[in-house]
């Protein structure tokens, strides 16, 4: 069928579904793309003595 005067339903959720799947693709490239955040380690990681 036709996307024109055929089975509108199917093709408006494959259209929704294609523009989601290019929204998370373009999410993904943008945090990969971008640099990686190093969180350095504060005061308080260091070791703590345990007591029993």
């Amino acid at each position: 069928m036709s996307a024109i005067n055929g089975d509108k339903s199917r093709f408006h959720r494959a259209r929704k579904a294609k523009i989601a799947r290019r929204k998370r693709q373009r999410e993904l490239l943008h945090i990969v793309a971008s640099p990686a955040k190093m969180s350095s380690p504060g005061k308080d990681s260091a070791a703590k003595p345990v007591s029993l």
